[in-house]
């Protein structure tokens, strides 16, 4: 767990001291930032062919080779550009709390709650990594290892799903209405359930395992347990 961030103002609506806070802004930040610097390193590579073929091109670049370089060169580049611009702004402090109160979404400067009366089920769901054909022995080794270090069995993007007995009740609390928005069309992971949830995605599975485990401390008769999830973009 992580350090809960003081309010913005005195006397501001916010968790109490000892509430349990996971910033989803840190949460897999090591596995990110390598992701990252692989397509940077990649990118340097391919512009440095483009640039120098002579020293980094087998036969000097005298064929089609400078032209791929620099063809390559400048997709990796747009590529790191736009992942760069994604990644920043979730580096920003936000994340989940759990108190006695209820569940809150926590920023530097606002904490929106909903409240255990509030919630009528909490679950974990997660996405599973597909194993695409490889024909080649080194390329069906590195997505083996690949996927060991960076999945559990292939589940990977763990959320905390909440659900709650009126969606409508966080109607114009961000990012609420917003998560209800996106999930109103799936299928409910429980009989009974609504369809549209509360979706907290964690990139850290330890950080998962942590947060689910509290939760199911603090309120065991709502935990559903874990499910796969398939939505595309949430």
């Amino acid at each position: 767990m992580d350090q809960l961030p003081a309010p913005d103002k005195r006397g501001q609506h916010w968790p109490a001291a000892d509430a349990a806070f996971l910033n989803l802004g840190r949460s897999g930040l090591g596995c990110s930032l390598a992701a990252i610097g692989f397509l940077l390193f990649f990118t340097a590579c391919a512009a440095a062919g483009a640039i120098w073929p002579e020293q980094v091109l087998t036969n000097g670049g005298a064929g089609a080779e400078r032209t791929i370089a620099t063809v390559v060169a400048t997709g990796l580049g747009a590529l790191s550009v736009l992942m760069l611009l994604m990644f920043v702004p979730t580096l920003r402090t936000h994340g989940l709390a759990v108190d006695r109160w209820g569940l809150w979404f926590v920023t530097k400067k606002r904490a929106e709650l909903v409240s255990w009366d509030q919630v009528r089920a909490i679950g974990g769901s997660w996405k599973e990594r597909r194993r695409p054909y490889q024909a080649s022995l080194g390329a069906k080794l590195g997505q083996a290892l690949a996927r060991r270090l960076t999945t559990e069995d292939g589940r990977e993007q763990f959320a905390i799903e909440v659900f709650l007995h009126d969606p409508g009740s966080v109607s114009g609390q961000r990012p609420f209405d917003h998560h209800q928005r996106l999930t109103r069309d799936e299928d409910a992971p429980v009989p009974g359930l609504p369809n549209s949830r509360l979706r907290f995605v964690v990139r850290g599975s330890s950080d998962y395992r942590e947060m689910a485990e509290r939760l199911h401390q603090w309120a065991p008769h709502l935990w559903v347990g874990e499910y796969q999830r398939h939505a595309v973009a949430f």
